[in-house]
């Protein structure tokens, strides 16, 4: 009895510490410091582990029994947001991989993650033979219709070569639409937009907690447009069509995520109009069906400095003893208004504030006002900076970045430009310093 005892002793402890294991090796080597582990879950980013690279740029990760079959994401640098990428664990094998900026990552060991990786190439290959036969100045129809019939074998080949892995869930839900006959350019992407979802299901575990989704649906806005141009009013289409087929399809909590990140990505590809509709008509309601205050503070922060918003008032100049104060809405004369929140102590704002000050003092700009606000802890420096730039009209925010100025205006650094019209309508967000002197001199 004690034998048997011993033996099933030792055998539940080797279960317990049987593990697998993240093997990787990133080049160049000297370039990476620390890599983090998390698990991606239906609603947030679960911290896992993390471990330093060694002298090679390699590291590697016990995956022991507290690590559960599911999409994990691996980041590399900082931002994170920017330096990472996902991979999946399915509980019963090792993880290999190599990876650098000019590559990408490779997996080399790890089936379902080869697999994945494989189906991808694949799949991108076909869409630049398509691509590459619609463009042709005269389109072989039997050569286009081969093609697709390679696309359909393929599928059909990876489904197969996929089944009982992790991946195959992400390879069925990738399935794209195959013509039977032949389809001009616009027909084809107009049925591939129709039936984008059709094999997508949103109340899947595995494809909730990864980035599927969202890549599925920055596709769907951004990549199906054929020939044509993206534009507003294509990309505002886009968003109607694909809520709808959310909020028959998707969970709200689904829905939400989904459009929190495209209103993201709209805001970094500078289609705020776009992004300000989608905030509006979608978000917001959600928010707040949804309870949720910080998700709607953050969509209300955008809105109030988003484009072709009344920028918010302040006033300019106080009010005294002969006359009443001035607010921004109060100014009058101008064809422009440009508003620059900088500081004395920032650096980059004291290279640069003295040639918008040239600019503006020599240019035919009379149609043009500069509000200069400076976010200061005390005046000394600002008063004499005021009186060296009399071009613009000046304005002291103390307090620096606990004045109500930068959350009202969303103020991420110095310098910060936002040009107006003459409604005070915001028509322009430079990024740097040569963007807003072309605005001003035109």
């Amino acid at each position: 009895m004690r034998i048997l005892l011993a033996l099933l002793s030792l055998l539940l402890s080797n279960t317990i510490l049987a593990q697998h294991e993240i093997r990787a090796k990133f080049t160049p080597k000297e370039s990476y410091e620390v890599a983090i582990l998390y698990e991606i879950t239906p609603n947030y980013l679960q911290y896992k582990t993390h471990t330093k690279f060694d002298d090679e740029g390699r590291f590697v990760v016990p995956l022991d029994s507290t690590f559960n079959k599911g999409m994990y994401r691996l980041v590399y640098a900082l931002p994170q947001e920017v330096y990472n990428f996902d991979l999946m664990y399915n509980g019963q094998e090792d993880i290999e991989l190599t990876f650098s900026p000019d590559t990408g990552v490779i997996f080399t060991q790890s089936e379902d993650n080869i697999t994945m990786a494989n189906y991808n190439i694949a799949m991108t290959k076909m869409g630049h033979e398509i691509g590459k036969a619609y463009q042709s100045s005269r389109i072989d129809t039997l050569q286009l219709m081969q093609i697709f019939m390679r696309q359909k074998e393929l599928q059909l080949q990876f489904e197969k070569q996929a089944n009982g892995l992790m991946a195959s869930v992400f390879i069925k839900a990738n399935r794209r639409y195959i013509p039977e006959d032949f389809e001009s350019l616009q027909e084809y992407i107009s049925n591939v937009k129709s039936h984008y979802f059709d094999k997508v299901d949103f109340k899947n575990e595995t494809l909730i907690s990864s980035n599927f989704f969202v890549e599925h649906a920055t596709n769907f806005l951004f990549g199906l447009h054929g020939n044509q141009p993206t534009t507003t009013t294509s990309l505002t289409q886009s968003v109607v069509e694909l809520d709808e087929i959310l909020q028959t399809s998707a969970d709200p909590v689904v829905r939400y995520s989904i459009m929190t990140t495209l209103m993201t990505q709209l805001i970094e590809s500078n289609y705020e109009a776009v992004a300000l509709n989608l905030s509006n008509t979608i978000l917001k309601p959600l928010a707040k069906q949804r309870q949720d205050a910080e998700g709607l503070k953050a969509i209300l922060d955008f809105e109030r400095t988003a484009l072709s918003a009344k920028a918010p008032n302040f006033e300019i100049k106080a009010a005294t003893s002969d006359a009443p104060a001035i607010n921004l809405h109060d100014l009058e004369g101008a064809d422009t208004y440009v508003l620059i929140f900088w500081s004395s102590t920032c650096s980059h704002c004291l290279r640069e504030m003295p040639t918008i000050h040239h600019t503006a003092d020599t240019s035919d700009t009379a149609t043009t006002s500069i509000i200069a606000v400076a976010l200061e802890n005390d005046p000394y420096n600002w008063n004499d900076y005021r009186h060296t730039w009399t071009s613009m009209t000046h304005v002291l925010a103390l307090g620096k970045w606990e004045h109500l100025l930068v959350q009202l205006y969303n103020i991420p650094a110095t310098p910060h430009f936002l040009v107006l019209n003459s409604d005070k309508i915001i028509i322009a967000k430079p990024q740097t310093m040569d963007a807003l002197l072309s605005l001003i001199q035109k």
